[in-house]
């Protein structure tokens, strides 16, 4: 991503949700001074996203003077894989020991809620019966779904904000991972039906962000086109409610 002077791009402050455009005043190595055009609640030591031509990489505050924000790159994305924050039920744990061979996986959950209706197939079959072993069906499903929600660890998840593509993703965590952990996250994903995803990945950047939680940014690690494209199509679908929810 080429960051010239006098560029205009866009950031976020972490986890904010909409991004805000900025000029480049100008870079040097790993520090880059951005004139936010009047913003005044950016602080020292908060992390941002800058954004640019469909690359995107985050940068640490150093110092904010007069609509000047100077900040240290501390990871770049250039494989252009399109990003989006959201609010996702999420657990993590680090992979103990020689990680071996881990395979990333996803699988959907129904979004039924109650019982539906359902006519007879056959001439022979009471009407009453047929909706009874419809109704019977779904529940067994959800009870199916619910059990496979406890069992794969989705019932202890926490709501946490995520920035996340299909080649990574960042986010807070209460445990104290550090560069170099191999993590599996587990999350389900909002999407329609519901996506329940487990990926694997290497931590690549772990800052301390206060208040006992530190600022996590993973790779994943090799995983299948199928699973990847779902990632990116639950990103776009997002991406387009977040903005049409700012319009209204």
């Amino acid at each position: 991503m080429s960051l010239d002077a006098g560029k205009k791009v866009y950031y976020k402050t972490m986890p904010e949700v909409v991004l805000q455009q900025a000029t480049v005043v100008s870079t040097d190595g790993e520090i880059i001074v951005l004139d936010v055009e009047g913003k005044k609640d950016i602080a020292a030591g908060q992390q941002i996203m800058i954004s640019s031509e469909g690359s995107q990489y985050f940068a640490e505050v150093l110092s904010f003077e007069r609509g000047s924000v100077k900040a240290r790159k501390t990871w770049s994305n250039s494989r252009g894989y399109f990003r989006v924050d959201d609010v996702v039920p999420l657990v993590a744990r680090k992979v103990p020991g020689d990680p071996g061979l881990l395979v990333s996986r996803s699988f959907p959950f129904s979004e039924v809620v109650a019982p539906v209706s359902g006519e007879a197939t056959a001439l022979d079959v009471n009407p009453r019966v047929w909706q009874m072993l419809v109704n019977i069906h779904t529940m067994l499903g959800m009870v199916l779904e619910r059990l496979d929600m406890e069992t794969e660890g989705f019932k202890n998840a926490e709501k946490t904000h995520v920035n996340m593509s299909a080649n990574g993703m960042a986010f807070r965590s209460k445990e104290p991972f550090a560069a170099g952990d191999t993590l599996e996250v587990k999350m389900l994903l909002p999407a329609r039906p519901p996506l329940g995803v487990i990926v694997y990945g290497n931590v690549i950047r772990a800052d301390d962000a206060g208040n006992g939680e530190t600022e996590i940014a993973m790779h994943f690690n090799e995983m299948s086109e199928e699973l990847r494209n779902e990632i990116i199509q639950y990103s776009l679908m997002r991406q387009r409610e977040i903005i049409r929810s700012t319009r209204e």
